[in-house]
């Protein structure tokens, strides 16, 4: 043993982890292995050769730890943590492409939002538009055609120059306007889509003069049009400029703006019910299913129970947002897309709920009912189901709640809601609009919050016994509240606009993107593409033979050296790879290819083709050139190796779990300080501490209302598109939580250790040290990892509105019909859930 002491320095320099293996110390050596291989492997996926110094700083620590275990010392592990936190924070940074000056520099971009907060469109006075218009060529050509259009003629609009680029300086001016009023300038382009001109990121107002003139330079938007409808080589289009002024007239009424978002909470709160209902109806059968305590006494029963409780766990790993454009290939985008959503994942979420709710409940009831000679049915009736109803009505509370969240942002990857209406204001640059629509969505969601955990907090603790009630109470208020209930669903039903045959003829897409979710992309063989080549003069004589097919080999042979378009053509193809799908296509005397022919086609056993068409109107020569008929086959050339979306996926899956941590620690050092502002028993009983805990206490409830996907969108304005706004926005979202967990933690501190450490003279600081901290740092830690565990999941999605990670990945490859890719990063998703959840479980279990 003393041999093995000796030599364990050089072992652990040899290999990380190796000395104290040798010397008994299992766990610490292989923990001490996997760490270095982790870390080495993460630096060399980001190519961060710099982080090597902390790496074989931490391998010499571990050298330096097998000395200290042969002397049978202790050399702590504050060090190795530092040095692994310094490697992965560092990381971290560079994959998620944080660069804080960016925070300058686009508070131009930020600054109209922030402003548009506090003057949102409420109320207005009716308005009398004046509005000038004028067509406008973008970009230049030569020569330059008329316009599209016709400009207004009072108001007029003239400019400097008749064309420009994009991006470019134009001259706008404008007589026959109201004086004194300010002018709007609007731009419209050819697709029809209108958006302000901004300057500096703030949308451009001017005001007319006494005599109804205004003159302005305007730049040209550069974004006006989609990069796949710009125009091509020496064309142009046509765009319109429009000025637009209003005056007011009459009395105060609420804005366009506000009845509309108001109809959109109506249609929001309708979504979250009908999902709620109909989730609670299907999922409380599938409880049932679910309980160990009612399906593990038979080995089919407990068979059952883990395939459903595998599939809940599945169902409920993958974000609402995400099935939302699932489903939206399934039945289109619209209300029905986003219930849908809803619905399914809240089946699973109250599934799962429900049964561990019946897993708890006291098996005496069960047992003597079991006694009796029940059979399934009536034990749950008459014993289950009396323990299980306060749990159910809390659960369904509770799930109502995170519905109601869930349906304002459901409309940033579906046509419905509030969300529908956000984005659109933002890409119009409408932000006092956009800023009615997130106030609207902070105050329903705090209203509705306090109001289902009042109700909770009620149905948990139970109502006392009262006098027996009269007959119109007993009777009428349930017939009441059952009214009610029917209307409010039958008014959602049709919000909604559920279109159950839309699920049967939407089902072949549905049961593809299943199919493709079901066996992902995850392996694949390289390839080499062969081709030969036959040609087709067409007409004859318009251009001379090519090269004929080789004697020997892989060839083509056409009955027709020449031909005429419609002509009747047999293709054969000899010694091709035999039983081997091939694509036979024209090629035209452009370059080009046309197909022959649809699902076309297989060799046989023999490697030999036939196929009977006609000659394509499109093979007719031009310029001397002629057309040719071309068979062409992949072959594998190699094993099996990871796919291209497999290796995306695994890169963007380790930039998702990094944007977590990082906007987890962020929001974890902004929200400690913040959380002794909202705990009342650090403020006091004063007229000032009392003032600054409800002020910090509403902020917090109100700011916590935003949605993460809502503040991405807002960040992807401020710093640009990518993994930097995902990290920023979800640091945004956590400050508030953990602050308001961090502030109530503070409150329940036991005052027994404060009284005892200040009983012995302590100061202040060595209360804090002594008394305080220790009661803290394990609860903020359980919290930390809670949060860290929601981040995880929300980082799987925040990139559909600019927040990057796998989720911007994800619904690309959904709107390229690659579902087969999508469907890995799906799977890939999953493990991450289920990984990170059994991780913080464990770690919170110690930590509480």
């Amino acid at each position: 043993m003393r041999a093995e002491k000796r030599l364990a320095p050089l072992l652990s320099l040899l290999l990380p982890g190796l000395g104290q293996i040798v010397q008994g110390q299992q766990s610490r050596g292989l923990g001490l292995l996997a760490t270095v291989a982790v870390l080495g492997g993460l630096v060399l996926w980001q190519k961060a050769p710099l982080l090597f110094v902390p790496l074989a700083a931490l391998w010499l620590w571990g050298v330096w730890d097998a000395i200290q275990s042969a002397r049978n010392r202790s050399s702590g592990t504050v060090a190795p943590f530092l040095l692994a936190a310094f490697i992965v924070y560092a990381l971290g940074i560079r994959a998620t492409e944080i660069h804080p000056e960016r925070l300058v520099s686009g508070w131009p971009s930020i600054r109209p939002i922030v402003q548009a907060l506090v003057r949102p469109e409420l109320m207005e006075y009716p308005k009398e538009s004046h509005i000038g218009h004028l067509p406008f060529q973008v970009p230049c050509i030569t020569p330059l055609p008329p316009p599209q259009g016709q400009a207004s003629e009072q108001p007029r609009l003239t400019t400097d120059v008749p064309c420009a680029a994009l991006g470019e300086t134009v001259t706008l001016e404008g007589e026959g306007f109201l004086p004194g009023l300010d002018v709007e300038i609007w731009w419209q382009n050819p697709i029809g889509d209108y958006q302000r001109v901004l300057e500096e990121g703030v949308p451009l107002v001017v005001p007319a003069d006494d005599e109804g003139r205004f003159r302005i330079t305007i730049r040209v938007p550069p974004t006006s049009v989609p990069l796949d409808r710009r125009p091509g080589p020496g064309e142009t289009q046509t765009h319109r400029i429009e000025a637009r002024q209003y005056r007011p007239y009459g009395s105060l009424q609420p804005t366009e703006t506000l009845r509309l978002v108001i109809e959109k909470i109506g249609e929001t709160i309708a979504l979250a019910f009908i999902a709620t209902v109909l989730a609670t109806i299907f999922a409380l059968p599938v409880s049932f299913l679910a309980a160990r305590n009612l399906m593990g006494g038979h080995p089919v029963g407990r068979a059952v129970y883990y395939i459903v409780r595998t599939i809940l766990n599945i169902v409920r790993s993958i974000e609402t947002l995400m099935w939302a454009i699932i489903f939206a290939v399934w039945v289109g985008l619209g209300p029905f897309d986003g219930m849908l959503a809803l619905l399914l994942h809240s089946i699973a979420a109250l599934g799962k709920l429900y049964s561990e709710a019946i897993e708890g409940i006291d098996p005496g009831p069960v047992e003597a009912v079991r006694a009796t000679g029940a059979n399934w049915t009536q034990t749950v009736v008459y014993a289950v189901l009396p323990q299980f109803m306060p749990s159910f009505l809390a659960f369904t509370l509770y799930r109502w709640d995170i519905n109601l969240r869930m349906s304002t942002v459901i409309g940033l990857v579906s046509n419905t809601g509030l969300g529908f209406l956000i984005i659109q204001w933002i890409r119009l640059s409408r932000y006092n609009a956009m800023a009615t629509a997130i106030i609207a969505i902070v105050l329903v969601v705090a209203l509705l919050d306090y109001v289902s955990a009042a109700l909770r907090e009620r149905i948990i603790a139970g109502s006392p016994g009262g006098p027996k009630r009269g007959i119109l109470r007993r009777y009428g208020v349930p017939a009441v509240a059952t009214v009610l209930f029917l209307t409010l669903f039958i008014w959602s039903w049709g919000v909604a606009e559920v279109d159950l045959p839309a699920l049967v003829e939407g089902a072949p897409a549905g049961l593809r993107i299943t199919r493709a979710f079901l066996f992902p992309d995850l392996l694949t063989r390289p390839t080499v593409e062969s081709r030969v080549t036959a040609p087709l003069v067409v007409p004859c004589g318009a251009a001379p033979a090519l090269t004929a097919p080789p004697a020997e080999g892989p060839r083509v042979a056409l009955s027709l050296s020449c031909g005429a378009p419609g002509d009747p053509l047999v293709i054969t193809g000899e010694g091709l790879p035999a039983n081997t799908d091939v694509s036979v296509r024209w090629r035209l005397p452009d370059g080009s290819f046309l197909r022959i022919k649809k699902n076309c086609c297989r060799t046989d056993g023999a490697g030999n083709l036939r196929l009977e068409t006609q000659v394509h109107p499109l093979m007719e020569a031009k310029e001397g050139t002629a057309g040719e008929v071309e068979i062409s086959w992949k072959q594998v050339i190699g094993g099996y190796q990871p796919s291209e979306a497999l290796v995306t996926t695994v890169n963007l899956s380790l930039v998702t779990l990094l944007m977590a941590l990082l906007a987890t620690t962020l929001g974890s050092i902004i929200a400690i300080p913040l959380s002794f502002l909202g705990a009342s028993n650090v403020m006091g009983r004063g007229p000032v501490g009392r003032a600054v805990y409800f002020a910090a206490r509403t902020v917090f409830n109100l700011w916590r209302s935003v949605e993460p996907m809502i503040l991405a969108v807002i960040c992807a304005s401020w710093v640009g598109l990518g993994p930097f706004a995902g990290v920023l926005a979800l640091a945004l979202n956590n400050i508030p939580n953990l602050a308001k967990l961090f502030s109530e933690a503070i409150e329940e501190i036991d005052p027994g250790p404060v009284e005892a450490v200040t009983a012995t003279g302590a100061n202040s600081l060595q209360v804090l040290v002594y008394a305080i901290l220790p009661q803290l740092v394990p609860r903020f830690l359980a919290y930390i990892l809670y949060q860290w565990d929601i981040n995880i999941r929300m980082s799987t999605v925040i990139g559909f509105v600019g927040g990057g990670g796998i989720g911007q990945q994800f619904r690309v490859w959904v709107g390229l019909n690659q579902y087969a890719a999508a469907g890995t990063a799906t799977w890939a998703i999953v493990a991450m859930v289920w990984g990170m959840d059994y991780v913080s479980a464990r770690a919170r279990a110690r930590l509480i």
